[in-house]
């Protein structure tokens, strides 16, 4: 079911719609396409912190930052391509928002919310090539921004897991920024 296909229910059964079906239509993809974006960088946020914890517990050889996170953000943007969520059945109503949902009676609701899961499909897979993408990057940009430190001196220098582990807490905060834009 796509947009139009929506549009044309909710309007021949404006009984089961409390406004206008074509606001409250806009205002679905507006919320799915937002919440879908969002999930998806936090699941991306999720996942980094899991391996983050995994890396706080290994040893390994000692490395500069800098080295390792041009190294481990290429890797992490391969794990999360092969880690992409999906909305599942069940979600429409996190998707929507209650203010939606009251705006439907409950067959309308059901016809949204095929078109919503799909919708957000659609939102999350596009928002999820786009965090494989920054994550590929993001090594590259902390070095060139400073963030990361290029000490090769051996106090300077933990080891390898470690400063794995501080990268991946890095783009977390990334990604939780780019879930919640001020």
């Amino acid at each position: 079911m796509d947009r139009s296909e929506v549009l044309q229910w909710l309007e021949s059964h404006a009984g089961d719609v409390h406004g206008d079906p074509r606001e409250i239509v806009e205002r679905c993809e507006e919320e799915v396409r937002r919440h879908a974006a969002e999930d998806a960088w936090l699941a991306a946020k999720r996942y980094v912190l899991q391996r983050m914890h995994q890396w706080e517990h290994e040893w390994g050889f000692h490395a500069t930052e800098a080295h390792v996170a041009r190294e481990i953000c290429p890797k992490l943007a391969g794990e999360l391509r092969r880690h992409e969520p999906h909305p599942q059945p069940g979600d429409e109503e996190h998707l929507l928002g209650q203010d939606l949902l009251d705006a439907l009676e409950p067959t309308a609701r059901a016809k949204v919310f095929e078109w919503v899961l799909e919708l957000a499909d659609q939102e999350e897979h596009r928002t999820w090539e786009d965090v494989v993408r920054f994550t590929r990057g993001e090594g590259r940009a902390l070095v060139r921004e400073g963030r990361v430190s290029s000490d090769s001196s051996w106090e300077g220098s933990e080891n390898y897991a470690a400063k794995a582990a501080h990268v991946a807490q890095l783009l977390a905060e990334e990604f939780e920024q780019h879930a919640h834009p001020r």
